[in-house]
Parts: C-alpha cells; structure tokens; sequence
C-alpha cells in the first residue's frame, strides 16, 4: 500500500514544557535522521520539522544538505534518497498549507475530541498530517484546529510515554498493518 496521502510532522514549536508552559525545543540530529528513514520504511514521502529559530533550521540543511549534494550522498546514496523527504518549516501552518493536509495529532494522553485508530487513516479521502510533539507534548492551543486524534499508544510500565521517535514507528505500523 502507498502512503502518497500521509505526511508526518515533529512540531518543536509550540510544544508544552514540563511547567504545561508554551516552549521551543532543539532539534536533535538523531530526530531528523529516524523520522526521515522510519517514514522510508513505510513509503511515506514527507517529513516536515516545525521549528521557527533560522539557527535550527540551518542545523538541518547543513545535516541534510551533506547527504544530498555533498560527499555523504556520494558514500550511501540510499541515505541522500531518505534524507530528500525532509522539509523545514516555520510553522504548522506552513507544512498544512503545502499539501493541504487534515491536521491529525498524536498524544500519550487520551485526548477530546473526534478519535481514530491508525489503521483507519490512510483509507480516508483526502491528504493527512500526522502530528507528533517534542517536550511535554504539543501546545494545541497555538495550533491550527485538529481535525481529531489518533489514538494513543497506551503502555504498561513505569513511564507516561514512549519517544517520538518510536511513537512514530508503532503508529506507522498501526496504520500500515496489513495483517492485523
């Protein structure tokens, strides 16, 4: 099954801090390069990373940039193919906008609101957005308007919530399932 109708974001700008406080975070080298070939793995086309700061997003074309016309791309051009899908914006806003996407936001927590399980999404009509939160989990009350939720990854242990990075890859999973 394609995912030519599935993008993912990693918003790093408004996202809550640990206080519940409207707060920024880093981009880490470690996020752009899993999001980017997590997302390879099951054929979706388009990473987009929020974050407002020029100096991180600087960050990410120089990280990217090595891989797709400098020397890395050369070494392993699987790398450069992956790292292609990454795409740095400003806002939210700016990655909706580009592929007028249905905003669908991940939690850890059980959120209000129209919820759905992955599995349903890329049967749905329509380009969607899938959106992931660094800190304390996206600030929606400086988003654009969901269009609802996906449902969350409910654990057993002694933590809240996995990281984004493998939050990513179990709701990928979920949605690309073909045996379950």
């Amino acid at each position: 099954m394609k995912a030519s109708n599935i993008a993912v974001a990693l918003v790093h700008c408004p996202v809550l801090n640990r206080k519940g406080e409207s707060s920024t975070t880093s981009i880490t080298p470690m996020d752009v390069h899993d999001f980017a070939r997590t997302c390879a793995f099951y054929d979706v086309d388009k990473v987009y990373l929020v974050h407002p700061a020029k100096g991180m997003q600087a960050m990410v074309y120089d990280l990217t940039g090595y891989w797709a016309t400098g020397e890395g791309g050369v070494r392993n051009a699987g790398r450069k193919q992956v790292l292609e899908s990454v795409s740095v914006v400003d806002s939210l806003e700016d990655a909706q906008k580009e592929g007028d996407y249905q905003l669908w936001m991940t939690s850890a927590m059980v959120e209000e609101g129209h919820v759905i399980e992955p599995r349903e999404l890329p049967e749905m009509a329509g380009n969607h957005l899938i959106v992931f939160g660094t800190g304390s989990g996206l600030d929606v009350e400086n988003l654009p308007k969901e269009n609802g939720w996906l449902s969350p990854i409910v654990g057993i242990g002694k933590v809240r919530h996995l990281s984004v990075r493998s939050a990513l890859a179990i709701y990928l999973d979920r949605m690309f399932d073909r045996e379950g």
